[in-house]
């Protein structure tokens, strides 16, 4: 992910690092490592790699899109169309995802606190406050930080109802 035009202080100071931390499942590791990270002196953080969440619920996914076998926690996209949409349709949804991708990027580059709307299977409608933790493109995954629960939750993009910025 790019950093963009960001500016840094004179005295900011950046550092690659890996870090292991032990806990009986990812979410719990990844709750510790944002407690560790979410503190005056770290300005700014981004995490890459090491997020494991969601698997079960891409697998279940995967498996709905075929025949339905069961309903999983994430919400199921409705099955592509069989024939290609209109050329201009497309542009005009992929011009309104870019928008919406680059407003989550800038939430996520300023830890901007947000009101996430998300509707889950079965019309399940969930209202979350919450801070961006990254965007995956090639799947189009949004990881969030759930600042009430302190936990981390993995959505699709096609998830998202609405979003507020406080």
């Amino acid at each position: 992910m790019s950093q963009g035009k960001a500016s840094t202080s004179p005295n900011g100071h950046l550092f690659t690092v890996e870090i292991l931390i032990e806990d009986a499942t990812n979410g719990l590791a990844m709750e510790k490592l944002l407690h560790l990270l979410n503190v005056d002196t770290v300005k700014d953080y981004q995490i890459i790699k090491g997020i494991g969440l969601g698997k079960l619920i891409e697998l279940n996914t995967k498996k709905e899109s075929a025949p339905p076998l069961h309903t999983s926690k994430k919400a199921v996209a409705a099955a592509p169309p069989l024939t290609p949409p209109p050329a201009a349709k497309t542009s005009a949804n992929s011009g309104a995802a870019e928008h919406i991708i680059d407003q989550l990027e800038g939430f996520k580059t300023n830890n901007t606190l947000i009101r996430l709307t998300v509707i889950k299977g079965k019309g399940i409608k969930l209202n979350l406050p919450c801070r961006i933790l990254n965007y995956d493109s090639s799947n189009q995954n949004v990881t969030v930080y759930h600042v009430d629960e302190k936990k981390v939750y993995l959505f699709n993009l096609n998830e998202i109802d609405d979003y507020v910025a406080f």
